[in-house]
């Protein structure tokens, strides 16, 4: 039978109601309050539109960044070899 919270998991115990991962979430809902994690989860994993617009720009720069042309590319052994010559 499936577990209740996720619906697609079977369940860890034949007399329970989630499986292993579900009743991992629940026993932290327990220590922490169910309050506080769903809190947790809609701050850390659900993007507002301003968020995600934020993370595609801080994306663009990290990319700019690495092929910016200050970029100087490392000497390897060859180009070492043929400065000698």
């Amino acid at each position: 039978m499936p577990c209740y919270f996720c619906e697609k998991k079977p369940r860890e115990y034949m007399t329970g109601y989630w499986c292993e991962s579900c009743r991992e979430i629940k026993n932290l809902c327990n220590v922490y309050g169910y309050d506080r994690v769903l809190d947790i989860l809609k701050k850390v994993c659900i993007r507002n539109e301003e968020q995600l617009e934020n993370k595609i720009k801080n994306n663009f720069k990290k990319e700019k960044e690495i092929t910016d042309e200050s970029y100087i590319k490392p000497k390897t052994r060859s180009q070492y070899n043929n400065e000698d010559k």
